[in-house]
């Protein structure tokens, strides 16, 4: 498990936002745009690097920085708060995406069972379908 992302962690810029908001939208820098270098974190494993940038590759730009916007609220904080928020779960999923899935003999035992009858289900058709025709061929009619 990484620790969270805080904003120490991340450079941020807060830009002009668009959308609906009527002339208030054209004065305030609301819209947050932060950058993680994925690389110049020592806090977080090599693994869960390489993980996250291949997961997120297009939101990683050429210099290696995770780039995240949020222009969810109207307030600088609260998409802050957002951004920050979008990135922990970006590097939570990385990390769980890491764990290996733990076998359920039960749910195997049941697949096993689907694929055995679905493949009984396809040979039976494919038998009665060579029985019309076969049925056909006969000349003793």
């Amino acid at each position: 498990h990484v620790r969270s992302v805080t904003k120490e962690d991340v450079e941020v810029k807060f830009i002009r936002s668009g959308g609906a908001g009527g002339q208030n939208v054209n004065k305030v820098n609301t819209k947050a745009d932060i950058r993680l270098k994925i690389q110049d974190q020592d806090w977080i494993p090599d693994q869960v690097k390489a993980q996250l940038a291949r997961r997120e590759r297009n939101r990683v730009n050429k210099d290696g920085e995770l780039v995240v916007a949020s222009t969810k609220h109207r307030t600088q904080k609260k998409n802050l708060e957002d951004a920050l928020g979008k990135v922990q779960r970006m590097l939570d999923d990385a990390v769980t995406s890491l764990l290996p899935i733990e076998a359920n003999p039960v749910k195997e035992k049941k697949i096993k069972k689907k694929l055995r009858q679905a493949n009984e289900k396809r040979l039976d058709g494919k038998k009665k379908h060579s029985m019309k025709k076969k049925e056909r061929r006969r000349k003793d009619w």
